[in-house]
């Protein structure tokens, strides 16, 4: 759906962003569209002469540019940097989902949980006893907040959150739709005739200012606590075992699966697909690689990238140009074998 006017003119918006207009100051702006986009009224960015051919190729309203750009024939705003002007246009485009304050009254409550004034909890949530809701905590419609649960001030649970018990949400993080923290992790014993379940009693800890995408899974502790560090960022469809430990500020990627009681350290960044086998250890500021497998320990930063177990970044460079190169390797060495063999005949 096209989003509504917002009623800026090119002015505003150059006042907004703090940069130099050059165009009509009336011209009517009504929301952010990227690189490529025909909208009249939309406003994009441009930081290269590559982008900029593009923007001018198309009919868009305007764009922001460089302080140094005098090349730009469309009505445009020079900037310090246009794509953090871009950005805090985004931020003030954006609106969230609605959701009434106070208590919906189709929300069941137990009369043991404590919601604190200033909170919002949505249509059919489920809150149950010893849970506490802080000040500006948003649940949104269908959200399960399970026993003893907290969800911190400013946190976001949005539609079709699930938390079994004893999981903690820290301040300001958001949890998107359809994710669950606190399911059983993956535990079981074979009694020589069957698998046999291994209960999981602990908990899990999310930390201050993180977000987990749609539809990903932390598992509560077998004992002690799964715990996501502050500002930790989770994509989609992210698999993270019970006692798992991230570190800080690492952001992980969609499909990535983790094995129970890995250690992550902070500030890893793991791209998508990546698996990470159980009670590996990997230390701080490592970068895996997409479909990579960390089957052993990581004990030095930098970057990895390796099917089975992750090797430096230029060293696996170098042996999938040798595989490619494979086909004609054979071909020279079996050439070489069938001289060397003539040799030994002759001699």
């Amino acid at each position: 759906m096209d989003q509504p006017s917002i009623g800026w003119t090119l002015s505003e918006l150059a006042e907004i962003v703090g940069g130099e207009l050059f165009g009509p100051a009336d011209l009517p702006i009504s929301q952010p569209v990227p690189a490529g986009d025909d909208c009249p009224e939309g406003i994009t960015f441009a930081e290269s002469p590559k982008y900029l051919a593009i923007v001018e190729a198309t009919d868009v309203g305007a764009v922001l540019v460089k302080l140094d750009e005098v090349n730009c024939k469309k009505p445009h705003i020079r900037c310090q940097s246009p794509r953090e002007a871009f950005g805090r246009l985004l931020a003030i485009t954006w609106h969230d989902l609605p959701l009434a304050d106070g208590i919906h009254p189709t929300a069941i409550v137990s009369p043991d949980a404590e919601i604190d004034a200033g909170a919002s909890v949505g249509p059919f949530c489920v809150v149950e006893a010893g849970t506490q809701v802080r000040t500006g905590a948003k649940l949104h419609a269908f959200c399960y907040v399970g026993e003893v649960c907290k969800i911190g001030e400013g946190a976001k649970l949005y539609p079709h959150v699930t938390l079994y018990r004893d999981v903690r949400v820290g301040d300001r993080s958001i949890i998107h739709a359809g994710t669950v923290l606190g399911a059983d992790g993956f535990g079981y014993f074979w009694d020589s005739s069957r698998h046999r379940k291994v209960p999981q009693v602990g908990g899990v800890r999310i930390e201050d200012d993180c977000e987990i995408g749609a539809l990903t899974a932390v598992d509560r502790a077998t004992a002690g606590n799964t715990r996501i560090g502050k500002g930790v960022k989770i994509d989609n469809l992210v698999q993270i075992a019970h006692n798992v430990q991230v570190g800080q500020d690492t952001v992980l990627a969609g499909q990535t699966g983790i094995g129970g009681s890995a250690r992550i350290g902070a500030r890893n960044f793991v791209a998508g697909q990546v698996g990470i086998k159980d009670h590996v250890t990997i230390t701080d500021d490592v970068t895996l690689a997409a479909k990579s497998a960390a089957t052993a320990n990581i004990d030095e930063p930098g970057e990895y990238w390796g099917a089975l177990v992750p090797r430096k970044l230029g060293l696996e460079k170098r042996i999938q140009v040798a595989l490619s190169e494979l086909p004609e390797l054979q071909k020279r060495l079996r050439r070489l074998e069938a001289e060397i063999a003539e040799l030994r005949r002759k001699a």
